[in-house]
Order: C-alpha cells, then sequence, then structure tokens
C-alpha cells in the first residue's frame, strides 16, 4: 500500500467535507465528475533527507559514489509516494471512486487558478456535470520551513498546513450556495531562480500564509457565513501575472 502523506489527508478531508455538503445523489456522478487539484510547495520530512545527506558523504565531501549506492539503496521507495503532487488527487479519485477527467498542478496560487479555470472551462463544454477544485499545503515541515527562511522568513510564523475544496456545477436542479461571475488570469513565464519569492507570493487577505490554499480558503470562509454579497480575490505577482475571481455568496 503506498504512504498516506500529511497532504493527501488535507486534501481528502477538504473534499470529503465539500462532496457532503453538496449533497449529489446522482447514480451517474462517477464518470460525470472532473477532480482538478493544486498542491503546495512539496514537502519532505527532515530525518530521510539527513540519511541521504549521510550516506551521501566522505571525510565530509559529496560522493558520488556513495551518494548512487549507500544512499540511494537505504532510501524506502515508497517514501516517494508522500512528496508526488498527483498523489492526493488519486486518493481522492479511489475514496470517491470517481472515474471522470481530472487536472492536476501546483506549486502557486496562479497554478490553482489553471485548475479552475480548467474545471469551468470543462463544465462549460459538458465534458462534466460536477466539478471539485481542491487545494492542499503541506507547510510545517522541514523543506518547506527551509525553502520559506531563505525566501521570506516573516512567513515563517505565520505558515500554516491547509486545505480547501469547492464543488462547482452547471446542473440547474441544484441550490448553489454561491456564484463565480468572472475569473481573470494573466500569465508569463519566468524564472524562478531570478524571481524566487513568485511561487510563494500571497494576497494577503488571511492573517496567515495558507500558500497556494489562500484563494480558495478565503472564498470558503466568505461562503460559511451565508451572508449575501460579492467577495473578490485579486493575486497581483508583477505587471505580467496576474489572477482575480469574483464570485456571488447567495
Amino acid at each position: 500500500m503506498k504512504f498516506f502523506s500529511k497532504q493527501d489527508g488535507l486534501t481528502l478531508a477538504a473534499c470529503h467535507q465539500a462532496w457532503s455538503q453538496a449533497n449529489i445523489n446522482d447514480p451517474d456522478y462517477a464518470d460525470r465528475t472532473g477532480i482538478y487539484l493544486c498542491v503546495g510547495i512539496l514537502p519532505f520530512e527532515d530525518k530521510p533527507l539527513e540519511k541521504i545527506a549521510m550516506l551521501s558523504q566522505s571525510d565530509g565531501k559529496l560522493d558520488m559514489h556513495k551518494s548512487s549506492t549507500d544512499s540511494f539503496n537505504a532510501m524506502n521507495p515508497l517514501l516517494t509516494f508522500k512528496c508526488l503532487p498527483n498523489m492526493p488527487l488519486f486518493h481522492v479519485s479511489s475514496h470517491f471512486g470517481i472515474t471522470g477527467r481530472y487536472f492536476m498542478t501546483y506549486p502557486g496560487i496562479p497554478e490553482w487558478f489553471s485548475a479552475l479555470n480548467r474545471a469551468i472551462e470543462d463544465l462549460q463544454q459538458g465534458l462534466v456535470d460536477y466539478a471539485i477544485v481542491g487545494s492542499a499545503a503541506d507547510q510545517n515541515n522541514y523543506l518547506v520551513s527551509h525553502h520559506l527562511r531563505r525566501i521570506r522568513p516573516d512567513l515563517l510564523e505565520k505558515s500554516i498546513d491547509a486545505s480547501s475544496a469547492l464543488v462547482l456545477t452547471t446542473r440547474e436542479e441544484f441550490k448553489p450556495i454561491g456564484h463565480i461571475n468572472t475569473v481573470e488570469t494573466s500569465y508569463k513565464a519566468f524564472n524562478p531562480l531570478e524571481n524566487k519569492s513568485l511561487l510563494i507570493q500571497n494576497a494577503g487577505v488571511l492573517p496567515v500564509h495558507a500558500g497556494v490554499v489562500e484563494p480558495s480558503l478565503y472564498l470558503t470562509l466568505h461562503l460559511e457565513k451565508a451572508t449575501a454579497t460579492t467577495v473578490t480575490y485579486t493575486w497581483q505577482g508583477d505587471a505580467d501575472n496576474f489572477c482575480k475571481i469574483e464570485m456571488e455568496v447567495l
């Protein structure tokens, strides 16, 4: 059995709650439901990394022979499944028995908008009747903390593990709790080595740093309030990277 990681659990919990609240009783849902998922910066635990480093050294220096033999052979190959970005999607599909379309991406907020846009396009084209749009970020771990400490140390104390999911449909028989009015995106490829902070840049609309989960979490928090209003989330990376969603809470 494949290892069940923290981000797998986070994703499954959010998608299960959203799906249960949607209360979809359709015998054909399996083939008519799509999964569209975005996960954050890939996590890894410190002990396996320390083991890799220790067994890859000779006299305190990197030894490629030891790295490709001792270090490589000492690792449990199943550990790779704990940090693969597509594994959370697999668990959602397996748990719900969903066999429809899917889309998987990572690790920044613009990528969540890519997943959302793909879901909307598939719904509009009639390729699916329901779309689970989820996001998850396992951020309280050694690797992500190390990355934040180098790039944006101010986010360390605000960083949290988070997940969120929305269920979208175009079927008129369902009573929605919200309606997406507009989605706008503009993206230009960039060199992450030159603009390192763009991947973790947020809109600052929450008191915590939720990573890729921020836009979805911001929307779902307003949906839970159940107060009729129009909610707008805007992420501004730079002049060429821009994302915006406007949602009406019914």
